[in-house]
């Protein structure tokens, strides 16, 4: 069973790369991409960047309900998982190979972790409403972390090459 379930992650994790990989960014990750970019490289200035989108959509009156709320924080998380995944594209061929294993191993055990995490909080709410709200933050909020660490090791690839 772990294996299947090892394999549809990677069947997954390859294919949202692969479609990343095509697609244009969108307003949302434009916003958050901005964001960074004015950051410069400084830890606490990238991590305010968390909330850029869903912030302002829970401010809206089609915010504000828990599936709205969640809604938001979905396409937060879906725009920094854009900004990952091309992140991620564009890390891979500045490293070798041994490095660039590593990454991908890293990577998978990740999304792993990932997934556990945010699994947690359900078992402290089970069948309340405010648990869809913990566990979408949850998953925008790893996902932010550790495209801002992909997006930083391939700034250090990249100075290494230059």
């Amino acid at each position: 069973m772990h294996c299947l379930r090892t394999a549809i992650v990677s069947l997954f994790a390859l294919v949202c790369t692969c479609a990343v990989a095509q697609a244009a960014p969108t307003d949302e990750s434009s916003k958050i991409s901005a964001c960074l970019a004015e950051a410069k490289g400084d830890a606490a200035r990238e991590r305010t960047c968390i909330d850029r989108v869903a912030g302002p959509c829970m401010q809206k009156p089609e915010g504000q309900s828990t599936p709205g709320m969640v809604d938001c924080l979905m396409q937060e998380t879906k725009a920094w998982d854009d900004i990952l995944n091309a992140e991620y594209q564009r890390l891979l061929p500045l490293l070798k190979a041994e490095a660039a294993g590593d990454v991908k191993k890293a990577q998978r055990l990740w999304i792993e972790a990932r997934d556990a995490d945010c699994r947690v909080p359900y078992y402290f709410y089970d069948g309340g409403t405010i648990v869809k709200i913990l566990g979408a933050e949850c998953e925008r909020d790893h996902t932010a972390e550790r495209a801002i660490l992909i997006k930083n090791w391939r700034e250090m690839a990249q100075g290494e090459e230059q």
